[in-house]
């Protein structure tokens, strides 16, 4: 998180409220602003006063330092519209995660003339596999090109800059990169579509180091390795290097006890992108669905400017939804304690009931990590069994 201290005259960095966004180096007019990337996979920001102008742009476009307001944000869930979506072409769908929905917007939209641009990921041979690409209908994405869901912490805002002026943009990203987004790109189009990748925690790359671990791999140091998270039908498989696991078995424990997540997740509860402006959410129906071979996207319409490009797409298959249908898969109760907990990361006033709730967390994620990190490999059971037996302190405070 950038802020500015005007006792010092200087721009201030605060990596434990970092999203790990990326913008405030791609919006620095003087490339005062670096990288040097962790251990773990995340960056460090540095700034250099002596090159610093004093501008602000990185500070105002920062997605951390924002309060966010969530008053009525669960109001008009009852009302809106949902569907399961999947690429109609059964290879595609089977291939990419959750039913291909993602990817199949991207490039249809730049084939059908729905969208002049599209910033959203491209995959690359280096780490962390994936960077933001500004596409349009001269370079028109294949399948391939984009990567699966990535659980791995990439600053997908670093390359904003390549974006060109166009009538209708389309951006693809978390609820903290379109907020930074939405800062940075104001005149650069007529119109922006904001598409959602529903999030409630990044993940920095220990997780994957412990998906490593227990399917009998390792990434070295060097960080040449090879990764596929999803795809394969719902949910799909986790394969480091040559060796895979179902992700459903996998993700019990990084996500179920959200363990090794970017540390600024903690500052927001935005999940959907609401606040950020998004027309349409797309996430994982778990709890709805049963695992299969082909996959769905569970899409949550927020406007009709959404609902309009979802629909213009032959090869989207859309089933209506209720929200009673889709009620559990949505993890309403789950965003809220987000919310709930945040003044307490951002080390504001808050309840004594939202106090507890965080330290409670941040325990319980001490006692887990030390637990897992300090075995060898064990068998899967044993993550399902510890996952199953310790309770989560949070969920019990916050009920």
């Amino acid at each position: 998180m950038l802020e500015f201290d005007k006792d010092r005259n200087e721009i201030c960095y605060d990596y434990s409220r970092c999203q790990q966004c990326g913008i405030c180096e791609a919006v620095c007019p003087k490339q005062a602003i670096s990288l040097e990337l962790r251990k773990d996979g995340t960056n460090l920001i540095k700034v250099d006063n002596d090159k610093c102008i004093r501008c602000k742009r990185c500070v105002n476009c920062c997605p951390a330092n924002k309060r966010e307001n969530y008053e009525g944000y669960f109001d008009n869930f009852t009302g809106k519209e949902y569907y399961l979506g999947y690429n109609t072409d059964n290879t595609v769908r089977h291939e990419c995660s959750s039913g291909g929905v993602c990817k199949t917007i991207v490039i249809e939209s730049l084939r059908n003339g729905l969208a002049d641009g599209v910033y959203t990921l491209r995959r690359t041979d280096v780490f962390p596999y994936a960077e933001g690409e500004f596409y349009t209908k001269d370079n028109i994405p294949q399948y391939d090109d984009i990567p699966n869901s990535v659980y791995h912490s990439i600053m997908a805002c670093r390359n904003i800059n390549k974006i060109q002026h166009c009538k209708r943009l389309i951006v693809v990203g978390t609820s903290c990169q379109l907020r930074a987004m939405n800062a940075a790109l104001k005149g650069k189009a007529d119109e922006i579509i904001r598409i959602c990748i529903f999030c409630k925690q990044q993940k920095t790359l220990d997780s994957t180091r412990f998906l490593a671990k227990i399917v009998g791999t390792k990434i070295p140091e060097n960080l040449k390795f090879s990764t596929r998270y999803r795809g394969n039908g719902w949910p799909g498989i986790v394969r480091v290097n040559e060796s895979e696991l179902p992700w459903n078995r996998a993700a019990q424990i990084p996500f179920g006890r959200r363990l090794w997540t970017v540390p600024g997740c903690d500052l927001c509860g935005d999940s959907f992108g609401i606040n950020a402006g998004a027309d349409l959410s797309l996430m994982d129906p778990w709890k709805i669905r049963t695992p299969n071979d082909m996959g769905e996207t569970l899409v949550t319409v927020h406007t009709e400017t959404g609902k309009k490009l979802l629909k213009s797409i032959d090869t989207i298959g859309l089933q209506e939804k209720s929200f009673e249908d889709v009620k559990a898969a949505l993890s309403l109760k789950d965003v809220w304690r987000k919310q709930q907990t945040e003044p307490y990361f951002r080390g504001e006033q808050c309840s004594t009931t939202a106090q507890k709730a965080g330290e409670a967390e941040m325990r319980q994620r001490r006692t887990i990590r030390k637990i897992v990190d300090t075995l060898p490999r064990m068998p899967i059971l044993f993550y399902r069994v510890l996952c199953k037996f310790y309770p989560d302190s949070r969920n019990r405070i916050l009920k």
